[in-house]
């Protein structure tokens, strides 16, 4: 029996589970970007829910210095990826890049958690601290919210904006259970929390994760403004007068509390 050396597979003829054992060890940015639109087979498999509940779409710009690529992705997915799939969306992962277009499209109907990365002090306040429409469309859905902020402002000038987000936040974003405000700079700024009325505290945080200047700001945050909270981690500046941490040793025991 003479055997066929040149014998070949197509790719489409191979069944659905082993086409998704094979893209499930891709990103799912890159099976989206790739398979939607190609033909009905991998049109149907990329649309999965495996695919597209969560998306990092801060991978495309690390093509670098290549813009027209990165735009072209970008136009890709704002005009003809997204609005096929954002019905199963849950989670997303934007950076200033991504950010407005995506946003823009609102109609995420799933979606609970967004992280945004590499946020300038000025952009996060004109999205969190004015009348946006992404505030209005998101403030009761989004329960779970990443905000890392980087940038080279002066220390006042950032320590005011980044307290007053924290507690428009806070007020706002009425389901939020799980908050991580975290500040990445090359200035050395903290929050600082402690005087800031009640009402800026979400009752409804258990998670909460940021950077203050003191611990008093820790025994605030701690003091029955967040009565569902039961884990904080927290970097703090300056640790000092610690009687005060001692006179408040029944508090902290009863939180997962993290320094």
């Amino acid at each position: 029996m003479q055997s066929n050396m040149n014998s070949t597979v197509n790719i489409l003829d191979l069944c659905d589970e082993m086409l998704l054992t094979i893209l499930n060890k891709l990103d799912n940015v890159d099976v989206l970007y790739s398979l939607i639109g190609v033909n009905q087979k991998f049109d149907r498999l990329a649309r999965s829910i495996d695919f597209t509940q969560s998306l990092d779409l801060t991978t495309i710009s690390s093509y670098g210095d290549d813009y027209s690529k990165i735009k072209s992705m970008f136009n890709r997915f704002c005009f003809y990826i997204l609005p096929q799939i954002q019905h199963n969306i849950q989670c997303l992962t934007l950076d200033p890049w991504s950010m407005t277009n995506i946003l823009s499209i609102e109609n995420y109907p799933k979606l609970h958690k967004l992280t945004l990365i590499n946020l300038k002090v000025e952009m996060a306040n004109s999205i969190f601290c004015t009348n946006s429409s992404f505030v209005s469309i998101f403030q009761h859905q989004i329960s779970n919210l990443v905000i890392m902020i980087n940038g080279t402002s002066g220390y006042r000038h950032r320590w005011r904006l980044c307290t007053s987000m924290f507690a428009q936040i806070s007020m706002k974003f009425t389901n939020l259970t799980h908050f991580q405000f975290d500040l990445i700079t090359d200035c050395i700024y903290t929050l600082e929390l402690a005087g800031l009325p009640s009402e800026c505290y979400s009752s409804s945080i258990v998670h909460l994760n940021l950077k203050v200047k003191t611990f008093n700001d820790c025994l605030w945050l701690l003091n029955g403004h967040l009565s569902q909270l039961h884990t904080l981690v927290v970097h703090v500046e300056h640790i000092h007068n610690t009687s005060n941490i001692i006179n408040n040793r029944v508090i902290l025991a009863k939180k997962k509390f993290l320094i």
